[in-house]
């Protein structure tokens, strides 16, 4: 489900304080990330939404985007 009032196209990207529903699908279709993670990111920060079994590395080449070597907290 995408955020209330838009095409489809809009996804919210939030913390959470309930750490077991991270990678849940728990949600009407928000991305839930640690709040220490979320907190990282800053406003217009681009992101890909995929489905893959490739790793983050392989997808920022994919995307073109720029690997960092930020590490996220494991679930």
């Amino acid at each position: 489900m995408n955020a209330m009032g838009t095409y489809g196209d809009t996804y919210g990207i939030h913390g959470n304080n309930n750490e077991s529903s991270i990678g849940k699908y728990v949600s009407q279709g928000c991305v839930r990330m640690h709040s220490a993670d979320i907190e990282k990111l800053e406003v217009g920060t681009p992101v890909a939404i995929t489905y893959s079994y490739k790793s983050f590395v392989d997808l920022t080449s994919v995307y073109g985007y720029k690997f960092k070597g930020y590490k996220m907290k494991n679930n």
